[in-house]
């Protein structure tokens, strides 16, 4: 879900959501992954990025049932 929301996060945003996505990643482990998530701009002690990762799966299911 994490990843999903943050991947959504910057391909649907601009240039401060890659600039948050490139901190993250520079980040390492200097500090607690929740942390690391929520200062790129997902806060995992919330409900929003399972609902991201559930839309995109519900996206994908109806693209695929699209194709039959």
């Amino acid at each position: 879900a994490a990843a999903i929301a943050l991947s959504r996060r910057v391909l649907e945003g601009g240039k401060q959501e890659l600039e948050d996505y490139l901190r993250f990643l520079k980040s390492g482990c200097s500090k607690d992954p929740l942390e690391l998530l929520k200062d790129a701009g997902v806060d995992m002690t919330t409900p929003q990025p399972v609902e991201v990762a559930l839309k995109h799966f519900d996206d994908l299911v109806q693209k695929l049932d699209a194709l039959t």
